[in-house]
């Protein structure tokens, strides 16, 4: 040090005073630089005060997204036709979508449920209401984000004839969901179910049998009237039955009786038995019956069934063995 004073010729203490304003200055400057260097983490900007633009960097991270329902398509697309006595399968099918990607969809359910009988939170009914909580999610559908979802629904025979309403659920692992609804109608079922015979027994000639009782249940899901018609062996032929034997060999169809509201298991003859009973025809008749849809989900033929009443009246030149047909059919239609 002694030597730089002679050197330059200056006092020590002034060199002194030079020396410290070097190494300020050079704490500054170093200050300046580590300020800069963090000023993207500190929101500060790098712009020199006066300047008339400063860019800011904005920052964010994405925390989970909502999965979405994009659409929703029923029985593909078409009215829903019911199976007499049955259940029908019917297909709600959706495509899902989630930008977190397709595997965070974890569970899809579905409510199908009559749209102005039901709601979606009402209970399950076989008329009105339909759950599935377990739908198919398929992950190998479309692209990462997408999925699609399948749901069956087992709707009964006597499901309303209605608008129905289809809502889906998608739930993701961070119990975000969507839901969305889709519209589909369910058609009329006219369907009934008979016996397979109405077997008289065996009937003396110009007798009267014992009243046989044929039970007429619905198998659709409308309430509907009856048609009643008749035959031997071919329709439009008059009779009731052809037999095997005797010199006439059949039996007028006008000889076969019924009685829709009303049973008489009273010994009767001819005259009594067309008093009571009304004659089958070989025309298709149209006859009030109200058959009830069925609302019972536990035990079928309780509310859903009717009675009908028959008897017959053998008369003389039969014999032997006979057969006939008697054709019931299920309508809307006003009857008498």
């Amino acid at each position: 040090m002694d030597k730089l004073y002679k050197k330059t010729g200056y006092r020590k203490e002034k060199i002194e005073k030079i020396l410290k304003r070097f190494i300020f200055l050079e704490v500054i400057v170093f200050v300046f630089l580590v300020v800069y260097s963090v000023m993207p983490y500190l929101n500060l900007t790098g712009a020199i005060v006066g300047e008339n633009n400063v860019t800011v960097t904005t920052l964010l991270q994405v925390g989970t997204v909502a999965p979405e329902i994009l659409n929703i398509t029923i029985n593909n697309g078409n009215a829903i036709t019911l199976t007499a006595n049955a259940t029908t399968s019917v297909q709600v099918y959706a495509i899902v979508r989630d930008y977190n990607n397709d595997t965070d969809i974890v569970n899809a359910t579905v409510r199908f449920f009559d749209n102005g009988a039901s709601s979606y939170g009402a209970a399950d009914d076989n008329n009105h209401h339909y759950t599935n909580n377990t739908c198919a999610i398929n992950y190998a559908y479309g692209d990462a984000y997408h999925a699609n979802v399948t749901c069956f629904i087992g709707l009964l025979y006597y499901a309303n004839n209605a608008t129905w309403n289809a809502s889906v659920t998608v739930t993701d692992n961070s119990s975000l969901t969507d839901f969305n609804s889709a519209l589909a109608t369910v058609n009329t079922l006219l369907a009934l179910g008979l016996p397979n015979s109405i077997d008289y027994g065996v009937v003396n000639g110009t007798t009267v049998s014992t009243e046989k009782i044929a039970n007429v249940t619905n198998f659709g899901n409308v309430i509907f009237n009856l048609t009643l018609y008749g035959y031997g062996a071919v329709p439009n032929d008059n009779l009731s039955m052809n037999c095997s034997l005797g010199n006439v060999q059949n039996i007028s169809i006008a000889y076969e009786k019924y009685n829709l509201t009303t049973s008489n298991t009273s010994v009767l003859n001819l005259t009594q038995f067309e008093s009571i009973y009304l004659n089958l025809t070989g025309s298709s008749v149209i006859k009030n019956f109200n058959s009830p849809q069925r609302q019972n989900d536990t035990q079928a033929h309780v509310d859903d069934t009717n009675s009908t009443y028959w008897r017959i009246y053998v008369p003389r030149g039969v014999a032997g063995t006979c057969s006939g047909n008697i054709v019931f059919g299920a309508v809307q239609t006003a009857g008498t």
